[in-house]
């Protein structure tokens, strides 16, 4: 009792299961109508549409599209696939060749077949003669828990109008077959599948009524539009492609800013030709108007647009300094560059105050955000100091060119300074005179004073020119410095940075306590009067 239990329980909930795979299925084949019902009719509209007229179209070749497989079942497309070949020969149907459905795919790069839009119905039943194309899904293809279970999906839509002739979605299992003391279930997924697609292409029809309204007659495929922005006034060349359904359109024409253009069937489909953009700037909407011979016209509005651009870019050009010592990384002269809009390309040059080249590069796409020059020359050797110039040239997307400039200076020159010290006659301080150009431009300055065995006595330091002057007391809270002689060292860096220096340079002391006891001892009578001091 407890194995035949376990057995009913086991049975109840593969049941379950395959109810609730049914159930998905159906969700998903509802979805699936859905997606193509969209994909067939958002379509452009023309404005005015005719009384229907209606045809019955013979389905006779067929186009087979590889199947979505979501089964798992690697093997499973190539079964169905000759399934569906064997009984659309048995319904009298022809299947269109493989290799031809093949070509047709890989031509347009169509990867994804569960889905199929208006336009590629149109060139199936144009290029492969086809009536009608059949799509679809595996949905399951599998054996487990003792039995077989295979899913299928099927959808047939005529090649005319792009409207679902057929679909359904069908899912067994083999012990859906049992019989009596159960004889007949199917053991074999392959058997079970063609027992499923026979059921749906038995229920396929022969023929549909094709409604001949007035948006069947021509289908607007692409528009190719180049240059996208222009200069006002300028042309601009257009490539349209126009699908007939019953005829070819006997002219074509580009509507923008009130103006039209006739377009020129080139090769198959596709009609070509120049549009003169208008004057202003803006957005303009480009309308392609077919008509064909009896008069009936199809407008296919705002299929493409051109944008009209007369003002030239701007660009501004910002650096971190002006002058530059050149050859050091840290001195070299750093451009940043910022543009208004897109720019397609550049081209950017160093000249001399004579205005020969000296330095340069070129590119396309996008402004480089930064440039460095270092002074160097494009051997890169070094220039001579002087005043140079940086000219930007800019070119948009529209052809509109726009020059900037930037004066800059190259100095690899060190500021030359000439001092010269003067000391007090009782050693209390010390002068130093700086003697330089008035155009010598300093950045920073630093004096540093050391008594006898390199004592400290001063330090002093500044932005900008030094003083010419510089007066350094020394005395402490000791007193006098101690020392017969004192060492300096000056050193400068201009705004270029280059630097001067001048180190360890000595200064004596007038030596004041000799002199002094010299002259006292002048008015003193003593044996010792002879001594030299």
């Amino acid at each position: 009792m407890k194995m035949q239990n376990a057995k009913c329980k086991m049975q109840n909930a593969e049941s379950k299961n395959i109810e609730a795979r049914g159930k998905r299925q159906d969700i998903l084949f509802l979805s699936s109508c859905f997606l193509l019902l969209t994909s067939c009719f958002l379509l452009f509209a023309p404005p005015v549409q005719a009384k229907g007229e209606k045809d019955i179209q013979k389905i006779e070749r067929v186009v087979i599209f590889p199947f979505e497989n979501i089964s798992g079942n690697f093997d499973a497309p190539a079964v169905i696939n000759s399934l569906i070949e064997k009984e659309l020969k048995n319904r009298g149907f022809q299947a269109v060749p493989y290799e031809q459905v093949d070509r047709f795919l890989s031509k347009r790069k169509i990867r994804y077949t569960g889905a199929v839009d208006r336009i590629t119905t149109i060139e199936l039943n144009r290029e492969l003669g086809a009536d009608a194309v059949i799509i679809g899904s595996i949905d399951l293809y599998s054996s487990f828990s003792n039995d077989i279970y295979v899913g299928v999906t099927l959808r047939l839509v005529g090649t005319r109008d792009c409207s679902i002739l057929y679909m359904d979605t069908i899912s067994y299992a083999g012990s859906d077959f049992r019989g009596l003391l159960g004889f007949g279930s199917f053991k074999s997924v392959d058997k079970l599948g063609e027992v499923i697609i026979a059921s749906m292409v038995k229920e396929m029809p022969k023929e549909y009524l094709f409604e001949n309204r007035e948006d069947n007659f021509l289908e607007f495929g692409s528009v190719k539009i180049s240059p996208l922005i222009v200069r006002g006034g300028e042309d601009t060349k257009i490539l349209v492609r126009i699908i007939p359904v019953t005829e070819k359109p006997l002219s074509v024409q580009a509507h923008i800013g009130g103006e039209k253009f006739d377009l020129k069937n080139g090769n198959g489909d596709y009609y070509d030709g120049e549009i003169t953009a208008p004057g202003e700037d803006g957005l303009y909407t480009i309308d392609i108007i077919a008509a064909l011979s009896d008069g009936r016209t199809s407008k296919f509005s705002s299929a493409g647009m051109v944008k009209v651009d007369a003002i030239p870019p701007v660009v501004t050009i910002s650096t971190n300094k002006d002058i530059t010592a050149g050859f050091v990384k840290k001195d070299a002269i750093l451009f940043t560059l910022k543009s208004n809009e897109e720019i397609e390309r550049w081209d950017v040059e160093i000249v001399d105050k004579d205005n020969k080249y000296v330095r340069g590069g070129k590119g396309f796409g996008v402004l480089p955000p930064q440039l460095i020059w270092k002074g160097e020359n494009d051997a890169g050797g070094k220039n001579s100091d002087g005043v140079y110039n940086l000219k930007l040239s800019v070119w948009d997307v529209a052809g509109n060119m726009g020059v900037f400039q930037k004066k800059i200076i190259l100095d690899t020159t060190p500021p030359a300074v000439k001092i010269e010290v003067e000391t007090s006659d009782n050693n209390d301080e010390v002068t130093f005179n700086l003697d330089y150009e008035i155009d010598e431009k300093m950045e920073k300055w630093e004096f540093i004073v050391l008594g006898e065995n390199s004592k400290f006595v001063k330090s002093l330091s500044g932005k900008g020119n030094v003083d010419k002057r510089i007066v350094i007391p020394l005395t402490s809270a000791e007193g006098v410095v101690d020392s017969a002689k004192i060492m300096y060292t000056f050193r400068a860096i201009d705004i270029a940075g280059n630097v001067f220096e001048t180190s360890n340079q000595k200064v004596v002391l007038h030596n004041k306590k000799e002199e002094k006891f010299a002259k006292k001892k002048e008015g003193l009578t003593s044996a010792w009067d002879t001594i030299d001091f």
